[in-house]
């Protein structure tokens, strides 16, 4: 009995050929008892466009390596059917690569990018199998469980570097009559060589955070400075005793803050914000620490990023020096580099209510930089060198925000920390307080939050005990607190005590001038954090973005670009490529009529009438219903 007759036996009747290999033969079984049917003529899993590029940004240093390799093997390969897959260690397809006759096979079957390649999702591969067992496999044809997948032969190899999974590498021939002990080697080979990249990039790197560390030991304590680097990608890769000290205390104020998130230290890291060659600052434990950071560059290439964490004793005071009058400008303009004219008078005003100590209030849609305005704000007043320190007021439990804002003393409340802990007031002390979403406190909380205002004191919740505080106030809001006062909704004194200054900051339509310079700054920092090379966009694309009307303001803006550095394969973008990156949902703002967006869809997909389908969300049968109805042939 051959294979297809064991399969049509087992399929059809249950019956199991113990000739059959026992790794296929058990995914056989498996694929069973999920539930999956032979009959399967697509993948049935694809995750979502936004969903994707977090998976590519999760796995850009896998992909940095495997890529190099990828192309080397196909460029030998093209023209034989040959299919190249690369799946990360979650199962899902992160990059593909295919010559036009496995290409015309992946259509039929749904294999694209983002596609889960688990056994509950294709049945029995070899890449599936791979991925379970983690084992290198090779698997014929006539071996894959669904009628979808039984045209490739393939072979499988997982990626270890180290002893850390990283995904599997996967390379696949449109049969029959394929040599499976070559597809075998050729998965193997193509693995390995991902793995040794992977090793020596990483090796690279740990020699030149060892270069820096012992450059700055002149003039840093070892012993009491804390120093963990990270990788291009956010990972960290070294961190001595101190810096692991200071990472547990992080973990234990994001778990505080959010009781219900994992406590992996990679996010919590990333929390921190820290910029190339610069000092930031954080207060855990009602103790400031300062976080000196060194960007570590090879060849114009970005490899790491050293911190030194020091207590604010170990802080080597410098003299400070007196910046020239009218040559540079102020913090508030170089965070906002604006040719529009109503937004440069209010930068002007934002910079000199900076200078003073009273209360400003930021208005402005979602996404226009309110967060980055308070902390303009803050850098400009002489408050400089002293705490920021943000709050949400949207973000926690309602039940939170008291103890959040003022403290707890001792023993306040079941699990609170014996010694009590400082609010986000006292942790301000001396510096500035941005409370985001100000519309969103609690009515009685805005009554203490005014009498500390106008007493400067706190009392921390559980204690009678008044704390001195010298705290600037900085509220943000998108929404109207003059109609939600008269609504009963928001306390009137306390929008007086906080909108000494109102700063207005406008949505990004409102800034036509600027969307040129802002586009082309963010296209090139995603590409740089691609890692691939610049692009630039067509004086018509250009045109179409400026027609858009950028609804999540600049974020939106900074996620478009992101989105295309990563799926788009051209360096440059044309006006054809760019409703396919925009979210526009069901309603497009850049008028096109049917036709037009039909004609669209089919040229970005290079006249492949499945992908165009997928593009306008329509199914086959209606894109060709359409189709026939407009007259187009493609």
């Amino acid at each position: 009995m051959n294979v297809t007759q064991s399969w049509q036996q087992f399929v059809l009747k249950g019956e199991a050929d113990a000739n059959i290999r026992k790794e296929v033969l058990d995914s056989w079984y498996r694929c069973r008892q999920i539930g999956i049917s032979y009959e399967l003529d697509q993948v049935a899993s694809h995750i979502g466009r936004d969903e994707f590029i977090d998976k590519r940004k999760k796995n850009e240093e896998l992909l940095a390596a495997a890529i190099p390799v990828m192309e080397e093997m196909y460029s030998y390969l093209k023209g034989g059917g040959y299919l190249l897959l690369l799946a990360d260690a979650d199962g899902y397809l992160i990059e593909m690569m295919a010559d036009a006759k496995a290409q015309h096979v992946c259509d039929r079957g749904g294999i694209t990018p983002g596609a889960r390649w688990m056994e509950d999702n294709v049945g029995s591969t070899g890449l599936s199998i791979a991925l379970r067992t983690r084992m290198a496999i090779a698997t014929s044809a006539n071996e894959h469980y669904c009628t979808a997948f039984r045209v490739w032969d393939c072979s499988a190899c997982p990626i270890f570097v180290d002893g850390e999974y990283m995904g599997v590498f996967d390379i696949c021939r449109v049969g029959p009559g394929n040599d499976i002990r070559e597809l075998y080697t050729l998965a193997v080979s193509g693995a390995r060589s991902v793995a040794e990249r992977l090793r020596y990039d990483r090796n690279r790197v740990k020699e030149e955070i060892l270069s820096e560390i012992l450059l700055r030991s002149w003039d840093i304590n070892l012993q009491s400075t804390g120093i963990f680097s990270f990788d291009k990608w956010g990972k960290i890769i070294h961190k001595n005793k101190r810096a692991s000290e200071f990472i547990h205390l992080l973990q234990q104020e994001n778990q505080r803050l959010h009781p219900s998130a994992q406590t992996n230290e990679h996010p919590i890291i990333n929390q921190l914000n820290i910029q190339s060659d610069e000092t930031a600052e954080i207060f855990l434990e009602g103790q400031r620490y300062l976080l000196e950071s060194k960007k570590l560059t090879k060849q114009n290439e970005n490899l790491a990023m050293v911190v030194l964490v020091k207590t604010e004793a170990q802080k080597k005071k410098a003299p400070s020096a007196a910046k020239p009058e009218g040559k540079e400008p102020s913090a508030v303009h170089a965070a906002f580099k604006t040719k529009n004219p109503t937004f440069l008078k209010t930068l002007h005003m934002a910079a000199k209510a900076a200078k003073s100590d009273a209360g400003i209030l930021l208005r402005g849609e979602s996404g226009t930089g309110k967060d980055y305005m308070s902390r303009a704000i803050h850098r400009e007043s002489s408050r400089n060198g002293k705490p920021f320190i943000a709050l949400n007021c949207a973000s926690l439990p309602k039940e939170l925000i008291a103890s959040e804002l003022f403290g707890y003393a001792a023993g306040a409340f079941t699990g609170a920390r014996q010694q009590g802990n400082p609010g986000k007031i006292e942790a301000a002390n001396g510096g500035t307080l941005f409370l985001d979403e100000i519309a969103d406190m609690p009515l009685e909380l805005q009554a203490v939050l005014l009498r500390a205002l106008e007493e400067k004191q706190i009392t921390r919740v559980g204690s009678t005990t008044p704390i001195p505080v010298d705290v600037r106030f900085i509220a943000a809001t998108h929404k109207d607190l003059r109609l939600l006062v008269e609504k009963g909704e928001f306390r009137e004194d306390l929008l007086y005590r906080l909108n000494v200054f109102t700063v207005h900051i406008p949505p990004l339509r409102e800034r036509p001038e600027d969307l040129e310079h802002l586009l082309n700054q963010m296209l090139s920092a995603a590409c740089d954090k691609a890692k691939r090379n610049q692009m630039i966009c067509t004086p018509e694309a250009m045109e179409l973005f400026r027609h858009y009307t950028w609804p999540g303001n600049l974020r939106e803006l900074r996620n478009v670009m992101d989105r295309i550095a990563y799926l788009h394969e051209q360096d440059q973008l044309e006006a054809r490529h760019v409703l396919e990156y925009l979210d526009m949902g069901n309603k497009s703002p850049i008028r096109m009529s049917e036709r037009e967006q039909i004609e669209w869809a089919l040229k970005t997909a290079n006249g492949n009438r499945v992908q165009a389908a997928r593009a306008l969300n329509i199914s086959r049968s209606a894109l060709y219903r359409k189709m026939e109805k407009h007259g187009i042939n493609c």
